[in-house]
């Protein structure tokens, strides 16, 4: 068995981890009971494949390491996710732009691990790839219905795209073991172009600019304050057993 290093299996589980938390805050808060049942439940879709990869990572690293103890007491600079994961949600067209551009992300990358050469990496990445692609059919659709839709929603998506562009290169640029990053690359390239086409909308800045460290920086301070409610409870009783 070849074992997708570390790195690589936590920075899946965190990006899994950070994202299904900021859907979590749509809780209640959808724009129609449809959505608000539609959020949540990718928010468990990906809190849960979070959960496998951290049970995989702890049960190859030993030394008493737990899923909980992975999630809930390491600080943000312990945390490897992708860091478009993490920024705040902004409104409802901001918030399904993004998951267009994890899930378009996603999907190429399960289907890559399912194939390779890690057994127990490969089933979760199966069951992950099928939940993937129905996020990327949900974002997809309200992307379309956004930029093809009123002048108010088109003004909305063309600043959800303005807004989370810039944080997209370094999406792409990040290698996983076991995968062609070019590949991926191309396949999300593809995919959202298809995707902005059908929306009436402009081709998809994929190569924004921005001031990188600023960038960095927002994105830390905004993981700190997720990690800060997420963790809080658990922190306060760091011995209850639930």
């Amino acid at each position: 068995m070849s074992a997708l290093p570390s790195q690589s299996l936590l920075l899946i589980a965190d990006s899994c981890l950070v994202w299904g938390h900021r859907l979590s805050e749509w809780c209640g808060h959808g724009p129609q009971l449809e959505e608000d049942i539609a959020l949540t439940n990718t928010a468990l879709d990906v809190i849960g494949q979070a959960r496998l990869l951290y049970q995989l990572y702890s049960s190859r690293a030993g030394n008493g390491l737990t899923e909980d103890k992975l999630a809930y007491f390491r600080g943000p600079d312990a945390f490897q996710n992708v860091a478009i994961a993490a920024v705040e949600n902004g409104d409802y067209a901001q918030t399904v732009l993004r998951s267009l551009i994890l899930s378009a992300w996603f999907v190429p990358l399960w289907r890559a691990l399912a194939v390779g050469r890690d057994p127990e990496l490969a089933a979760i990445a199966v069951e992950a790839e099928k939940a993937a692609r129905v996020q990327r059919r949900h974002a997809s659709d309200w992307t379309i219905r956004f930029g093809d839709g009123t002048a108010e929603s088109r003004r909305r998506i063309e600043h959800a795209i303005s807004t989370l562009a810039p944080w997209v290169p370094a999406l792409l640029a990040t290698e996983i073991d076991g995968t062609d990053r070019a590949h991926r690359e191309n396949e999300w390239r593809a995919f959202v172009a298809e995707v902005m086409a059908e929306a009436t909308l402009a081709a998809f800045p994929v190569n924004a600019n921005g001031d990188h460290h600023a960038f960095e920086a927002n994105a830390k301070q905004a993981l700190s304050a997720l990690l800060h409610e997420m963790q809080s409870l658990a922190r306060e009783h760091p011995e209850a057993v639930w």
